[in-house]
Order: structure tokens, then C-alpha cells, then sequence
């Protein structure tokens, strides 16, 4: 990630922004479906993005030209297991910063901040949201497919969600997506195999837990409610404009945030060095 660091710094001639002037965009991807109505404007990576982005920045107000006040923060509402989606915005957003098609922007008006959580904070989410429903013996974890590996991460995210509390049985479901794999009925019928019983149904994304018609506990509940998830988000804009004060617009170093996902595989270099490394 060093290589991409501060190609494109950005220092205020004063002291600290006050985060409270940035205009927050939410770049929306697998994980946010069917979120909370926030009142915040959101897009999914692509012209779309650059769009609101821009029209954000040019809001009375914004930035001036000498890049004075916070200007755009976008904030990837992922939990990591969709980093394609953040480095999509970055893509994004340095088209946006360095276009010669587009009116250009005041230089540091833009800013991708760090996203929305990572998997320490979903598994803390996962576990407290079951413990708040008491004495159940098991719970399903759902979430829309999404892609195999980040379908295959839940599973982890799910086990150490069980380790050290209640309850016992944890087990995993998809509901929505491309090929869902154990679907919410499989994976219904797994907890019933295993004994579980009646399972507390929590979602692993920001959508509602769905609902089974067998009207179990936790379902259509939020892993965050709007409160929580407004709170988190002013924690990741401010992160974002304190980076920003001190020239750091995020941006190109999200580029590699797909590393490590996916297959490994080589790429053998103009000079005959291989490189492993996974998409």
C-alpha cells in the first residue's frame, strides 16, 4: 500500500477542519442493501458515485479554491468482506480527482474515508446481538451471497461469534444473491438437524433479518439500528478529515484493498520476476 501512499496531498494552511463541514456521501455495495434510511446521500461505486461526489462538492459552501473546509468525505459502508467495493471507489473517486473531462475540483475536496467496520467489529455486533436475546441455544447468521470468499469468511466470522458465549450452535445462511449456498431454508433445516431448536435469526449485513414465517427470534431487527450507524459514520468522517489536514486523501491507497481476496495466482513481471498475489 506504501507505493500508492500521498501521491495526492492535501495541507491546510490553518489548523484542524471541523469535521462537521464535510458533505458525507455513503458508497453503497452488497453489505448495505436494504440499510436504514439515513437521510444521507448514497451511490454505488461508478459514474453514479462520481456524480453525486461532484455535485456535492460544488454545493454553496463547499471547499474553495484553496481547498479551505473538509469538502466531500464517502464512506464504503462494508465490513470488509466486499473490499472490491472499496477499491471500486477508489477507482472512482481518483477519476473524479484528476479528470480533465470534468470541471476540475478544488485540490484535497475529496476524501474516502476507512469503511464503515471491519471483522472484529461485526463479530462484536453478531455476539452482543445474540446475547440480547437471552437463552436461545443457536442462532443463524445470514447475509446475501455475495461472492465465494466472502461467503466463505462468514463462516469464520460466524465461529469466533460463537467462541466463549452463548450459544452453543452458530450456523450460517444466505438469503439473496447470486447462488446462495446453504439458502435460508438449508440452513433452517441444519439448525433443526443439529438440535437447535429454535434459532435467533441475525443478519451479517446492514439489511433486516428476514423473515422465515416461523416467526423465530430476531427477525426483521437490524445488526445496526440508524442511531448506531449514524455514530459510526461521523467516527469514520472524522478519521477521514484529520487524515485529510494532514495531506492524506485516502484514495489511492484503498486501490489495494482487494488484495488478498480471492485466488492467488502469478503475474510474471517485463523483467522475469514473478509475482504471487490474490484478486
Amino acid at each position: 500500500m506504501s507505493g500508492h501512499a500521498n501521491g495526492h496531498a492535501h495541507a491546510h494552511g490553518h489548523g484542524h477542519t471541523d469535521p462537521a463541514t464535510a458533505r458525507v456521501v455513503l458508497a453503497l455495495g452488497p453489505e448495505s442493501e436494504q440499510m436504514p434510511d439515513l437521510g444521507i446521500p448514497a451511490a454505488r461505486p461508478g459514474r453514479d458515485l462520481a456524480d453525486l461526489v461532484e455535485a456535492q462538492a460544488r454545493r454553496p459552501g463547499g471547499p474553495d479554491a484553496a481547498g479551505e473546509g473538509a469538502g466531500v468525505v464517502v464512506v464504503p459502508m462494508t465490513f470488509g468482506r466486499a473490499p472490491a467495493m472499496v477499491a471500486d471507489c477508489s477507482r472512482t473517486l481518483r477519476d473524479v480527482r484528476g479528470s480533465t473531462d470534468r470541471v476540475r475540483l478544488a485540490p484535497g475536496s475529496v476524501a474516502l474515508a476507512a469503511p464503515l467496520g471491519d471483522a472484529t467489529m461485526l463479530i462484536t455486533r453478531l455476539r452482543a446481538v445474540i446475547r440480547r436475546h437471552g437463552a436461545v441455544c443457536s442462532a443463524l447468521v445470514v447475509s446475501r451471497a455475495i461472492d465465494p470468499f466472502a461467503d466463505a469468511e462468514l463462516y469464520r466470522l460466524a465461529r469466533l461469534a460463537r467462541q466463549y458465549g452463548q450459544p452453543g450452535l452458530v450456523e450460517v445462511a444466505f438469503h439473496g444473491g447470486d447462488e446462495p449456498d446453504p439458502d435460508l431454508p438449508e440452513g433452517l433445516e441444519r439448525v433443526r438437524a443439529l438440535g437447535g431448536r429454535r434459532p435467533v435469526v441475525v443478519s451479517a449485513t446492514l439489511a433486516p433479518a428476514p423473515v422465515t414465517g416461523l416467526d423465530l427470534p430476531g427477525e426483521g431487527e437490524y445488526l445496526f439500528g440508524p442511531a448506531v450507524l449514524r455514530s459510526v459514520i461521523d467516527t469514520r468522517v472524522r478519521e477521514a478529515v484529520h487524515r485529510l489536514d494532514h495531506g492524506d486523501d485516502g484514495i489511492d491507497a484503498a486501490l489495494d484493498a482487494e488484495d488478498g481476496h480471492g485466488y492467488a495466482h502469478s503475474h510474471v513481471a517485463a523483467d522475469g520476476t514473478v509475482y504471487t498475489h490474490s484478486h
